[in-house]
């Protein structure tokens, strides 16, 4: 069985290395946040998921990120184009889209 969502996390991962953050797991009220990325003294949170198009799997991505109460960058990367947008300052972006940037 293959785990495309395990397969975009490492991606995430090395990608978020190579850009110079420092990388952790968060974990925050029992719910855990896929990287907590420092660079600069700034944090950056992100979830990764292969697909939000299901309601339980949006939610479940998006709660520990909403349990966060500063002001630093919040993000979901995903495969989808249809969940993109800005959730109350949590920005849901394709992850192919995110790696082309810089």
């Amino acid at each position: 069985h293959y785990d495309i969502g395990f397969s975009i996390e490492n991606l995430v991962y090395f990608e978020l290395l190579r850009r110079g953050y420092e990388v952790n797991i968060g974990k925050i009220n029992g719910t855990e946040i896929d990287f907590v990325a420092k660079k600069d003294g700034a944090y950056t949170y992100i979830q990764v998921s292969a697909s939000l198009i299901d309601e339980s799997t949006f939610k479940r991505e998006i709660t520990p990120l909403q349990n966060i109460h500063d002001n630093y960058e919040k993000f979901i990367l995903t495969l989808d184009d249809y969940s993109e947008g800005n959730y109350n300052g949590i920005l849901i972006k394709n992850v192919i889209n995110w790696l082309l940037e810089e």
